[in-house]
């Protein structure tokens, strides 16, 4: 190991006497001689929004058509799952088959390499800002204050109803009173009318949350609860209906080997596949002199991807369609050594999910 330690130094102060920025394999780290980074291999990761509806009748829901005219109120309990969205995006992972070595020489102008937190090369010469993850949004309505019950705006007869009929007919009387007083503050009718629009809105208001919390003893409550659940996909090639996870409408999102849900599919299809370019009889000769080292290249290596379309969905609909750069379907190039070694601030910029090159300018 210690005599192979020292083959590779000595490469490297060879590579370095020539006086070019030199692409071989190496191991990671980054040091002042140069930078190791690997290229990319795309995962695709999907990410699933669910909502959770929990609805719990009301008190006097058997009683919500004979006092309020409202119909179709269910006097049982109900927790059901939906889908909201489904977002299809891209990650590049370190592939460890493709690692390289950045080393500048004396006259290299290109110092500056900025690499991701996994390695992956991301730009040259460019002080590139690594995106913040997006911050996953909250359930608004957990973050609203708990609002008073019902029972703390009812009046003494009400609270001292003898039977669910007669708290029925109090309450829904006081729910028209309400609905009355607010019509006559609307039409300026009202004896004791506000005297700004501040103190208009505050009554106002109150009113709607009175008239809301007796409104709940009749139709029940419904809330909700969202949430959000990543999966990851590396594919090497194309796939068919690879199973996800599954989804119950009872118990929501499933592991994929829970029959007790729905199977979600999905399909990464070709689209356009980069072949990988002939060998041709200079670059063979070019090759025939870097001598054991077969891997070794004057310049940096970069992804030219291909792509696919990706599909997820269910036996009965899709859930999201997108066409997407993997790296895996494409092939490696390589970017001149001369242009990192001119006496000119050449900038790089490099796609991390993809390994393909951005932008090339001075």
């Amino acid at each position: 190991m210690k005599s192979f330690l020292t083959a590779t130094f000595m490469l490297l102060c060879s590579m370095t006497a020539m006086a070019q920025t030199t692409v071989t394999t190496y191991t990671p780290g980054v040091s002042t001689e140069g930078a190791a980074y690997y290229l990319p291999k795309t995962a695709i990761n999907i990410s699933i929004t669910t909502v959770k509806t929990t609805y719990i009748p009301g008190e006097l829901c058997q009683y919500a058509d004979r006092y309020l005219r409202i119909t179709g109120i269910s006097d049982k309990e109900d927790c059901y799952h939906t889908i909201q969205s489904v977002a299809i995006d891209t990650e590049g992972l370190p592939d460890e088959s493709k690692l390289y070595h950045i080393l500048f020489a004396s006259n290299s102008v290109a110092p500056l390499v900025t690499l991701t937190e996994s390695g992956i090369l991301q730009a040259i010469n460019v002080a590139s800002s690594r995106p913040r993850p997006a911050a996953v949004a909250s359930d608004p309505s957990a973050e609203e204050g708990v609002k008073p019950s019902s029972h703390s705006y009812m009046t003494e007869e009400m609270l001292m109803a003898g039977s669910k009929a007669k708290l029925a007919e109090l309450v829904s009387k006081e729910i028209y009173n309400i609905r009355e007083s607010r019509n006559l503050i609307i039409r300026g009718q009202n004896e004791h009318m506000p005297k700004d629009a501040e103190s208009l809105q505050i009554i106002l208001a109150g009113l709607d949350e009175q008239e809301q919390a007796f409104t709940q003893l009749f139709t029940g409550t419904t809330t909700t609860e969202t949430s959000r659940q990543t999966y990851q996909v590396i594919p090497e090639g194309a796939v068919e209906k690879v199973i996800l996870g599954r989804f119950s409408r009872k118990l929501g999102l499933l592991h994929g080997d829970d029959l007790a849900g729905a199977p979600l599919y999905i399909d990464v299809k070709c689209k356009q596949a980069i072949p990988v370019p002939a060998v041709g009889a200079a670059e063979v000769a070019v090759k025939g002199k870097k001598g054991k080292n077969a891997n070794l290249q004057d310049g940096l290596v970069y992804i030219l991807p291909g792509k696919a379309n990706v599909k997820v969905y269910t036996n009965t609909r899709t859930l999201a369609d997108a066409v997407l750069s993997l790296a895996q379907l494409g092939h490696t190039e390589t970017l001149s050594s001369t242009l990192l070694t001119k006496k000119k601030n050449i900038k790089v910029m490099l796609d991390p999910a993809t390994g393909a090159l951005l932008r090339v300018e001075e």
